[in-house]
């Protein structure tokens, strides 16, 4: 049996990227200042059409504005030192333990292809 993931033996493989290629990445004020200081402007990494929804997202058009695909296949965040509190907090949401941290395999029925 595979051991469960908990807060404590986790280690994230931050070259994957898979959680920045599927999830919407949801912002604090505190993290938009944060990455504000790297000298990005709001408008740049800001999704505007979410937020009418009174909470701000960042821009994800197939993968987070600020994942980088490197020519060796691997990932990595262009801001990963100062990333969102979403980002440091994934995958334990609401979860004590975690089979894996792949996104298909914590929300396998939101991220289920549609049928036509």
């Amino acid at each position: 049996m595979k051991q469960l993931l908990t807060k404590e033996n986790f280690e994230c493989d931050k070259y994957c990227g898979e959680c920045c290629k599927k999830l919407a990445i949801k912002l604090t004020k505190s993290d938009i200042y944060s990455i504000k200081n790297l000298g990005y402007k709001e408008e740049d990494f800001i999704d505007k059409t979410l937020s009418k929804l009174g909470v701000l997202f960042i821009k994800n058009e197939n993968s987070c504005f600020f994942l980088k695909k490197h020519l060796s296949g691997k990932f990595s965040c262009k801001i990963y030192e100062i990333r969102p509190k979403t980002c440091k907090d994934y995958p334990f949401f609401n979860k004590k333990r975690i089979k894996s941290c792949l996104p298909r395999d914590l929300y396998p029925t939101l991220l289920q292809p549609k049928v036509k």
